[in-house]
Parts: C-alpha cells; structure tokens; sequence
C-alpha cells in the first residue's frame, strides 16, 4: 500500500466530530467524518439526525504529526496502533462509504444451515461483493462484521445469507 493511501484516525472532544471536520476542511485538509441517519424521539416530536458513525473520531488524510493539530481545540490525540499512529487504508474508507451510501441493512431471510459463528465469509452480491469478514451470529438478524484491525473497531453490517459464502480456509 502507498503512504498516499493513508488515513489518520484522530480522536475528538466529545461531540465535537463535526466542528473539528469542518475545521480541519477549512485549513485545506483532506477529510471523512462517517455520518449515519439516526431517529431521535422527543416527548412532543421525532427528528432524524445524522451523527457520526463512530464516537469521537475524524479521519484525516496524510497527517498524523501532533504538532499540526495544536491550533484545533477540538482536537485530543491521533489515534494509535502499537504505539504508531493508526492507519486505516484507502480501501477501507471506501467501504465505509459504500455502507452508508446503500443503508446496508437487509433483513430477508436465507439458508443459515452452512454458516456457523465465526465462519470466514466472502459478500458475492451487492454493494460490497468482494469483502470478506467474519460472521458473528446466526440467527434471525444475520450479521456480517467487517473488522478493520488497525482502526481498533469493526463495524457490523446486515446482509442476507444468500449474499455470502463461507471460505476455506
């Protein structure tokens, strides 16, 4: 993978993941704050919010000097991975995108009868066909976990059984 290709995970402030993208896009850095559509619901009304995906953190691309930073007062730290700044790849960021583009939450119902928890699992349709991750639970909600090893998270999608097939290993 090119250095070109990396992205920077900086953990924020609380609640402040979108002031510090706006910021950062202001100075003319190359940024991704991963927003999902949530329903909130008050006592007289609903209203749908985006919020970040993921709590308190900006990605940036390129960066992962500290002393860059020092004019953000929203920004805490960069995160890290073995004590290395963390990079979280080009590809990635694509699938992230792809995730919260389509929605990816398909509830139809299929064979599970294959699928075991912590089967390896490939998506041969749709939006992420070409993935591979590891299948936590066989159930009614089937979900597909899509781990990225250096972020320190991984995020879960709903996809139908028939949209994947398990690997050998």
């Amino acid at each position: 993978m090119k250095n070109e290709d990396a992205w920077y995970v900086i953990y924020t402030r609380s609640r402040q993941e979108k002031l510090m993208a706006e910021q950062l896009q202001e100075a003319g850095y190359t940024v991704y704050l991963p927003l999902i559509r949530k329903v909130s619901t008050w006592s007289d009304r609903k209203k749908t919010l985006e919020v970040p995906l993921f709590n308190s953190y900006v990605f940036v691309k390129g960066v992962s000097e500290k002393a860059l930073m020092k004019d953000f007062r929203s920004f805490v730290a960069f995160l890290t991975y073995n004590n290395k700044p963390a990079i979280v790849w080009q590809h990635e960021i694509d699938t992230l995108k792809t995730v919260i583009r389509y929605g990816y939450d398909i509830s139809e119902a299929g064979d599970l009868s294959e699928f075991t928890t912590g089967s390896k699992v490939m998506v041969i349709a749709g939006p992420l066909k070409g993935m591979t991750g590891e299948l936590i639970s066989v159930s009614d909600s089937d979900w597909f976990l899509l781990h990225f090893e250096n972020l320190g998270s991984s995020l879960q999608v709903k996809i139908p059984p028939r949209s994947i097939k398990k690997l050998s290993l």
